[in-house]
């Protein structure tokens, strides 16, 4: 993904400016009294700042916790969004405290999208609208991160961002009370679970009421650092039922020298055949899934029963099945054989449902 500039809110009085200097956006959507301030375009409505406090500013993506671009109900009151959603929700969250020393200690909370699926107009409204001192970036395997750049060091130390299960008291609402939705409230909950990073950094600004004033903005920040606990993201992992495996070999074993003698002498690239195949293992609830769908899963129960019973009426099916997934056609050395008889073993362990993965985070 391509992502736009920074939007060059660098600091907390940045976005004080920003906020104090956009006019509030009135339409016959939204009142005065929305306070609706866009971000930075305003044609992109939904990108904008909430004023919390004189000390805290919210940066809302129409996600979580946003007081304006929030659920709407069909023949209920909308419940109205608390303060408290809004800080602990917002994908970007600025604070500043006066210091006994005159100094500020500046810090911007740093959220990612809530559920545990690819969130992506959160990832480019990070990428936009973090201060150029912190850099969003997402990497190959699905997750986020947040890191700071330093020029003097090659390697950039990143900063796992987990996604949240957290949700609004509106959102909440609509999964417990709404029986079509209810499914979802056991992939959510309602408490905060503090799944965000908090970085930190001190600023002196010798006279705020003449930067106010002068619109000139304090140059002497502090490189960041990150004050909240760090995450470390968990790989998924897969473990083999070896007990009812070991109870399976002399079956797999046969089923493998059957498929040696009997696959090569299947049709499978007639795709007439190969769906049939398919249909019959479908009518029978072995195969599961769409009729399209590249991706073969099974009923792991009934996988078991078929290799278990050499007379079973399935067992051309099933072999068809697998053969279509198999490079046992183009084995010509033992090298290829093995590679083929490891990818077997791995077949028929999904096949036979005796995996099971525990899910990364």
């Amino acid at each position: 993904m391509v992502y736009a500039y920074s939007k060059g809110l660098d600091s907390f009085w940045h976005v004080q400016r920003r906020y104090n200097q956009t006019k509030p956006l009135v339409s016959k959507y939204h009142k005065k009294e929305d306070d609706l301030r866009p971000a930075h375009r305003r044609d992109r409505k939904w990108e904008h700042i909430v004023k919390l406090s004189p000390t805290s500013y919210a940066l809302c993506d129409a996600g979580h916790g946003d007081p304006i671009f929030t659920r709407n109900y069909v023949g209920r009151d909308q419940i109205p969004m608390s303060i408290v959603d809004t800080y602990n929700l917002s994908p970007i969250v600025w604070d500043i405290q006066l210091q006994p020393d005159g100094s500020y200690l500046e810090t911007v909370k740093v959220r990612n999208g809530s559920g545990d699926y690819a969130h992506t107009s959160r990832y480019q409204f990070l990428a936009e609208f973090l201060p150029t001192s912190l850099r969003y970036v997402g990497s190959e395997n699905g997750r986020q991160y947040i890191y700071i750049p330093n020029p003097d060091k090659l390697r950039q130390v990143k900063y796992y961002l987990p996604k949240s299960r957290s949700v609004d008291a509106t959102q909440w609402d609509y999964y417990v009370n709404n029986k079509n939705s209810q499914y979802w409230a056991e992939h959510f909950q309602r408490e905060d679970d503090h799944k965000y990073l908090v970085f930190a950094r001190n600023a002196y600004v010798p006279d705020a009421e003449l930067m106010e004033k002068t619109g000139v903005l304090p140059n002497n920040l502090q490189p960041w650092k990150l004050i909240s606990p760090e995450f470390k993201p968990v790989n998924p992992k897969s473990r083999v039922d070896k007990e009812r495996k070991k109870q399976l070999k002399p079956h797999l074993d046969e089923f493998w020298q059957w498929a040696c003698s009997v696959g090569k002498m299947l049709v499978i690239e007639d795709w007439q055949y190969v769906r049939d195949a398919k249909a019959t293992l479908r009518q029978h609830n072995v195969l599961k899934g769409g009729v399209w769908s590249g991706h073969d899963s099974f009923d792991g129960d009934k996988v078991q029963e078929i290799i278990t019973t050499s007379d079973h009426e399935l067992r051309v099916p099933l072999l068809t099945a697998y053969m279509i997934k198999s490079d046992m056609r183009y084995a010509r050395t033992p090298e290829d054989a093995r590679k083929v008889r490891a990818h077997f073993n791995r077949w028929a362990n999904r096949a036979c449902g005796l995996v099971t993965t525990t899910k990364g985070k």
